[in-house]
């Protein structure tokens, strides 16, 4: 069974899988890094040239490529937000969504480099906006959550996460 982070962008995903990957001794994937690896080309240009709706088609195609087991996966924000790609992915996994809240998201979004070019509807909407549009579809999506109030290194993240996995009978 593949391991599911889901959850906003900023919100650890992939620091925390990396570190999943490694105690569990399975493979990680990054679904941002595996578009780059298919295309070419970051989220970021596939979104400047797409615009949100052909991107987030774009995306779902893409994922449906993803054909892993006993894998960590590090789903993009977006992904949650067409049925075909998350379905794919939820096939054979735990899902977990990692939730920092919103002023911890903030916060890692300005400290990017690319800040909110890779978001989808951050050219319309604010992150709050975004975060309150995405909250409902990934509350759909998940199997446990992982609440995070405070600034909180990844390795603690990742430490209760492999207990939320316990807990469930997944490792």
């Amino acid at each position: 069974m593949n391991i599911l982070l889901l959850g906003m962008p900023g919100s650890g995903k992939t620091k925390i899988g990396k570190l999943l990957a490694k105690k569990l001794q399975r493979k990680f994937i990054d679904v941002d890094e595996f578009i780059f690896k298919k295309t070419g080309k970051d989220s970021a240009e596939h979104l400047a040239e797409l615009g949100d709706a052909e991107f987030l088609k774009f995306e779902a195609g893409l994922v449906k490529k993803i054909k892993m087991t006993d894998a960590v996966i590090a789903a993009s924000g977006s992904v949650p937000l067409v049925a075909e790609g998350i379905e794919h992915l939820k096939k054979n996994a735990f899902a977990i969504w990692i939730k920092p809240s919103l002023e911890i998201i903030e916060k890692r979004v300005r400290g990017r480099s690319d800040g909110t070019s890779r978001i989808v509807g951050a050219q319309t909407k604010s992150l709050q906006e975004i975060w309150q549009w995405r909250e409902k579809t990934y509350q759909s999506h998940h199997h446990a959550i992982l609440e995070i109030e405070k600034e909180t290194p990844a390795e603690e993240v990742a430490k209760r996460v492999l207990e939320i996995l316990e807990k469930n009978s997944v490792t």
